[in-house]
């Protein structure tokens, strides 16, 4: 059912109303908020002040060439320059009480994404849905709190290269226990839908590793494909980063470096879960 709501500004206050105060979300809670003015050269100053950028610019610095290269090495994975990615890294750090900076690794960045298994539950797949075309709930430039949907189609073409760094610690929890990244193909030939698997398979236990795989035979017309990360009969945890799904020469993978793999689509509108979405739900898994 939509809910709706209305104000009356009092007459003669409609200057001061719209001065002060804007429209917040238009689609679920109707509301009203401040509206932020321009940064005075004071506040930008404090903001500056305060800025992790500033703060940690000299011990930039006072890095080596070697060190800033791996920084830069690793930035480039992730799709930014080594500086960001230590800031991005180290506020990390501080904001989890640890202490030091971090050395900067090729298979994984400052964030990943993380799947947990807690006894009694044994199992947890989360999904990546990509049919051929869907919408996409994209924010309108120049505006707050506006959002429109946009249209994504995804062609797809052969062959279609996945590719994950993981690291696991897992545990059997009896027969058949299994943890790996997979793609299905959805097919359609002869009246019936095909589903054309590539696979990625983890070790239980396992140090950060990047395994890759393919598959370049789909007998029919594609429907669209989704991508699962999946624990199956195991307590423990799984990390992963810098998943690739690549098909015409684009990663189609969203979110691919795991900043926020439970993030999704509010407000107005979305047809598919943003990043990644639970397909089974147990007792205490999280992810």
């Amino acid at each position: 059912m939509a809910k709706t709501s209305y104000l009356t500004i009092p007459a003669g206050l409609d200057t001061k109303y719209f001065t002060a105060l804007q429209s917040g979300n238009r689609f679920i809670i109707p509301h009203v908020k401040v509206k932020r003015l321009f940064t005075s050269r004071s506040r930008k100053k404090a903001l500056t002040q305060k800025s992790l950028l500033v703060s940690l610019a000299p011990v930039w610095a006072g890095f080596s060439s070697l060190v800033k290269d791996s920084w830069n090495y690793a930035g480039l994975v992730s799709g930014m320059s080594g500086f960001k990615l230590f800031i991005q890294d180290t506020s990390h750090r501080i904001a989890n009480d640890l202490s030091g900076y971090a050395t900067p690794n090729l298979l994984y960045q400052s964030m990943v994404g993380r799947m947990t298994v807690e006894s009694p539950a044994t199992s947890l797949t989360i999904v990546q849905l990509h049919p051929n075309t869907y919408f996409v709930n994209k924010k309108v430039s120049g505006t707050r709190s506006q959002y429109e949907p946009v249209l994504v189609t995804e062609n797809i073409s052969l062959p279609v290269d996945i590719s994950i760094s993981y690291k696991s610690d897992l545990v059997s929890a009896g027969a058949g226990s299994k943890a790996r990244f997979f793609v299905i193909i959805y097919s359609n030939y002869q009246g019936n839908t095909i589903e054309n698997t590539c696979s990625i398979n983890f070790s239980l236990i396992h140090d950060w590793e990047r395994l890759t795989a393919s598959i370049s035979d789909v007998i029919g017309v594609f429907r669209g494909y989704t991508a699962f990360v999946e624990i199956h009969n195991c307590t423990g945890t799984l990390l992963f980063d810098n998943v690739s799904i690549v098909h015409g020469g684009q990663n189609w993978a969203r979110d691919p470096y795991c900043n926020n793999i439970q993030q999704s689509f509010t407000k107005a509108f979305y047809q598919i879960p943003k990043n990644w979405a639970g397909k089974r739900r147990s007792n205490s898994p999280t992810a």
